[in-house]
């Protein structure tokens, strides 16, 4: 049976090329179950805030396209902290996930479970597991999929302790979490120059963004930052255009 300490003690012995700890527990967790992908997302009480950590290019794809779309299992997870999922994506779930659903099995994905990361009711964020066939993962591996959700709330605690102290404030995140989180404040901040510039609220300024984004395919990132710097005008009547 794999267990929390297992994991933990494994990921940091394979702790020598550089990656991030978050990475490397998303990598031995697709490898240990024989998953598509895995990744994990840093959020809070106004939701997703960032990816930060995965498997691969596939689960790093579909976290981001929850982001995007501001829907998707790993979402759920942490909103509702419980384990959510689908066990055939194909199946009804487009009621669930109207967007993500079809962009998972565009990638290949068939089923997914997320499980979500608090601790002391403090929800951080969420662990999702991405499978290419369709089906429920079994005893053994549900058990093993909880364990990996422990030890990715002890790395997410671990990489906080290990903050030097001259640099602590009360939004401070250890690098490997500060990184991503920095990139999404630029979302942030078009959205808020959106806002202003097209005349309309937060939300909807938020939800004209991604629709450029899925309609051109492109990341909310790179919309993002092309608005801020002026190579790109997204008005409101484009969204009912399309």
């Amino acid at each position: 049976m794999t267990t929390t300490t297992q994991i933990l003690a494994a990921i940091r012995a394979r702790h020598r090329d550089g990656k991030p700890l978050t990475d490397e527990l998303c990598i031995d967790c697709a490898q240990s179950l024989r998953l598509a992908g895995v990744g994990m997302t840093l959020m809070n009480a106004a939701g997703h805030q960032a990816v930060i950590g995965t498997s691969g290019a596939v689960a790093s794809r579909l976290e981001e396209i929850q982001f995007d779309l501001g829907e998707g299992p790993s979402v759920d997870a942490s909103r509702y902290d419980r384990t959510v999922g689908s066990d055939d994506l194909g199946d009804g779930v487009l009621l669930r996930w109207p967007a993500f659903a079809p962009a998972a099995l565009a990638a290949g994905i068939s089923a997914v479970t997320a499980v979500p990361l608090s601790v002391g009711g403090v929800r951080l964020g969420s662990l999702s597991m991405y499978r290419s066939t369709p089906g429920r993962l079994d005893v053994q591996q549900q058990t093993a999929a909880q364990a990996y959700g422990g030890a990715a709330v002890v790395v997410l605690l671990h990489l906080q302790d290990r903050i030097p102290s001259v640099d602590l404030t009360r939004d401070a995140l250890h690098p490997d979490l500060g990184a991503p989180v920095a990139h999404r404040a630029e979302i942030h901040q078009a959205t808020g120059f959106l806002s202003v510039k097209a005349s309309v609220g937060m939300t909807e300024a938020l939800l004209l963004l991604r629709a450029h984004a899925f309609a051109a395919d492109r990341s909310l990132l790179d919309v993002a930052r092309d608005v801020l710097a002026g190579r790109l005008r997204i008005h409101p009547e484009e969204s009912e255009d399309d």
